[in-house]
């Protein structure tokens, strides 16, 4: 990877200027309808204003701390805190009077004018990565409440709690502010440290205030190609930086999006001019969907890792069920041997000494061998030769009767395997899917009833294709769609199809009788490759047959299927005409 391409996303200053420009836009004078919490540390302000709708989040989430303008309709908390109760007291009716931003600051102030019998109130938003906070301010500045309060005991240099008086965010040690400075006093204070243009990076993230490590490293970039003999490095900074926060009017900023990085910054990044930079014409907008996106793809891979322990956990258990299983199995093969120890004993028993722990008695039906018994010492002969009868008829019962558990162990396993398979793969409506499937099948545990209803599964959406001769596939990403498209959607004569011996989608080929023509085949085929775990293999057998000919597996898990009278075409995943085809990567 190139340097400077493994940062996480920077809410900078630059990034709050930009965001408040916009908003200075569009909330001055905006009616505040309501108030919602989505979260613990979610705050959403709903806006009627120019006859729209305006949704203002802020998070204080250190992983995703931010503010922006939303389009995502996001529910409140059944139970708001007492912090979202106290900002719909002060806040609804009222209306936006002005917003400022501090110069190199990620800081937002909101100024209301109250609605009747309300004293005025503003709102600070920090956004400061895990310092990040949402306060409610008094028209003295009194705090009368946050979204993550500080007692003076916690916190004695910077309490944050209602009653204590507003202290401004301390400002980093040894950080200069070069839009309160000239370039001359900068040049002054940094002419020795900018020297060496091989530190220029480190050194405006370290000792410029509000600049991220993105974007020291594109001002780094800009210096050391501009290369004026006129401009010393530190004048040039100074440049560069009033250019961008435009000390005298709006932001003019151009903000992008780098989704191999998962980058996004209020400028285009020259440093990163190799990778693919996204425009867009509206920063708000571009936060939200970005912030959306990642939060989503977070959630899912929680999801996943959560579902995936579950049935990881499960296929331990199955390990060594397996285990112990093989063991009984061994010792039901010994019924014989059981028997014959039994019968020996009863014919030599004169011959046992009381008290032994084994003897050796001669072979009933071998007359050249012995055999060595192992006793009970607390039993006679008649009582071992008793208790290796009841051996013996415990293991000729359970022999089939194990070999079945055995099966059944086998299946769950390969059930499992097929699981994790598919929750590796899968994402969105299909990971709920899954969820659901594994707390029916005792893999998760049900949380308790509420007296709120939970609303019922949708209708398994699978995956649909066209052959090029116009007829439908269809693709299972989970058990549940597998199960909904083989024996609730396909009629009589499609057909079915699935990878061989590999987890993978059952695939129904549709609109078409058995057998398919090849084309139609060979297309199907390929999707039923593709969407296996043989996925980036050279060559992969698929098995096809009529629908008619596929049965439930008795007692199986949902997708568990037996199947007949098939044929076997083999087929290559990776073949890139197919993968253009179907519109796959």
């Amino acid at each position: 990877m190139r340097p400077g391409v493994d940062k996480a996303m920077p809410y900078d200053a630059l990034t709050m200027k930009a965001v408040t420009d916009e908003l200075q836009d569009v909330l001055p004078g905006a009616l505040i309808q309501n108030v919602f919490e989505p979260d613990d540390l979610e705050i959403v302000i709903h806006f009627y204003h120019l006859s729209r709708q305006i949704n203002l989040l802020f998070s204080v989430n250190p992983a995703h701390a931010r503010i922006h303008l939303t389009k995502q309709r996001k529910k409140g908390k059944p139970r708001p805190s007492s912090f979202c109760m106290l900002l719909r007291k002060y806040l609804i009716g009222g209306r936006i009077k002005k917003l400022d931003n501090p110069p190199m600051e990620r800081i937002l102030t909101i100024t209301l004018s109250p609605p009747a019998g309300i004293p005025p109130v503003k709102l600070m938003a920090e956004i400061m990565g895990r310092r990040s906070n949402l306060i409610l301010l008094d028209d003295k500045d009194i705090i009368l409440g946050a979204l993550k309060t500080a007692s003076a005991e916690r916190n004695p240099i910077r309490p944050v709690f209602p009653g204590e008086p507003y202290r401004p965010v301390p400002s980093p040690q040894g950080k200069l502010n070069p839009l309160e400075m000239s370039a001359r006093e900068l040049h002054s204070v940094l002419e020795n440290e900018l020297s060496n243009s091989d530190h220029l990076s480190a050194l405006i993230n370290g000792r410029i205030m509000g600049i991220s490590p993105v974007l020291a490293d594109e001002l780094a970039y800009r210096l050391r190609g501009k290369n004026k003999e006129s401009m010393s490095f530190s004048e040039q900074l100074h440049h560069e930086i009033e250019n961008l926060f435009q000390k005298n009017g709006p932001a003019t900023l151009k903000p992008v999006y780098l989704p191999e990085q998962t980058l996004y910054a209020a400028t285009p990044l020259t440093h990163l001019q190799g990778y693919r930079q996204i425009e867009y014409g509206n920063f708000n907008e571009m936060l939200d969907e970005i912030y959306q996106k990642q939060i989503r793809e977070e959630q899912q891979n929680q999801w996943r890792k959560q579902l995936s322990g579950a049935v990881e956990k499960r296929l331990a258990i199955l390990k060594n069920k397996l285990h112990r299983q093989k063991t009984e199995l061994s010792a039901s093969t010994r019924a014989s041997e059981y028997r014959l120890y039994g019968e020996t004993l009863l014919t030599y028993g004169d011959r046992v000494t009381v008290g032994s722990v084994e003897t050796v008695l001669p072979h009933l039906y071998e007359t050249d061998r012995e055999i060595v018994i192992t006793l009970d010492p607390s039993l006679s002969a008649v009582a071992n030769a008793q208790r290796y009868f009841h051996r013996y008829r415990k293991a000729r019962q359970g022999f089939k009767k194990i070999q079945k558990q055995i099966r059944k162990t086998r299946n769950e396993m390969e059930y499992c395997r097929e699981l994790i398979y598919t929750i590796d793969r899968t994402t969105g409506t299909s990971l709920e899917e899954i969820r659901e499937e594994l707390l029916e099948s005792g893999y998760l545990k049900k949380k308790k009833k509420t007296k709120t209803r939970s609303k019922g599964l949708e209708k398994p959406q699978p995956l649909v294709f066209k052959t090029t001769g116009g007829r439908t596939i269809m693709v299972g990403r989970n058990n549940r769609q597998n199960d909904y498209i083989t024996f609730k959607s396909a009629v009589r004569h499609d057909t079915w199809f699935h990878v061989r011996a590999l987890p993978g989608s059952h695939v129904i080929l549709k609109e078409v009788s058995y057998p398919p023509p090849q084309e139609d085949l060979e297309e199907a085929a390929f999707l039923a490759a593709y969407f296996s775990k043989g996925q980036e293999s050279g060559a992969i057998e698929v098995d096809y047959t009529e629908i008619r000919h596929v049965r439930r597996r008795p007692g199986g898990k949902p997708g568990a299927v037996f199947y007949e009278n098939y044929e076997t075409i083999t087929v290559n995943p990776r073949d890139k005409t197919f993968r253009e085809r179907f519109n796959l990567g």
